[in-house]
């Protein structure tokens, strides 16, 4: 006799925990889709404005780009520290904000992955190409290395010092902002 192989029965739990594993790879698959067209996006539109306007319209476009990275740097950091009863009790109440703040919570390894990894990082590497472009736009002939270095490292010290206070913020308003967050979010749903 030639006894048939059969798969190991699987139980619930292994079930859950394949499942979980499949999210993990799909959520870091689309990370990866995300930044790579986002990415694209932002830097070909970012290359045509630094190009083809003035500079002193290529300056708003980079301080948007550093402030837009820092915005979502300090939601990331909220929604990872905020506390989930006061969203418990609000989608208890019917509230969708606070069910959106209970899945942004219960979510919050992605959220932030997607609010400080993708977004934010996304930003700080085009607000560094726009900066190193307006740079070269302006600062032509002798001089123009450490102009364009000291040009650079200023938008770098704006990003990291205002990260800083941001990430202040974020740790004594998690739960202030993430009703804003949950909010902005409702209003996008039909």
């Amino acid at each position: 006799m030639n006894p048939q192989k059969t798969k190991p029965v699987k139980n619930k739990r292994d079930q859950k925990k394949e499942q979980q594993r499949k999210a993990r790879i799909r959520w870091i698959v689309t990370a990866f889709l995300l930044s790579f067209v986002i990415t694209a996006v932002i830097s070909v539109a970012a290359g045509e404005v630094s190009e083809n306007a003035s500079v002193f319209a290529a300056i708003p476009l980079l301080l948007f780009f550093i402030f837009l990275g820092i915005f979502f740097d300090v939601v990331g950091l909220a929604v990872a520290t905020a506390d989930p009863a006061p969203f418990h009790s609000m989608a208890a109440r019917r509230l969708r904000a606070g069910k959106k703040g209970v899945w942004l919570i219960n979510n919050s390894a992605r959220v932030s992955s997607f609010c400080n990894d993708i977004v934010g990082d996304i930003c700080g590497v085009v607000s560094g190409a726009t900066g190193t472009a307006i740079a070269a736009r302006l600062f032509v002939g002798n001089g123009a290395f450490w102009l364009t270095l000291c040009l650079t490292s200023l938008i770098a010290a704006l990003t990291v010092g205002c990260k800083a206070i941001g990430k202040e913020i974020a740790l004594r308003h998690s739960g202030a902002i993430v009703t804003f967050a949950a909010k902005v979010l409702c209003g996008f749903r039909r």
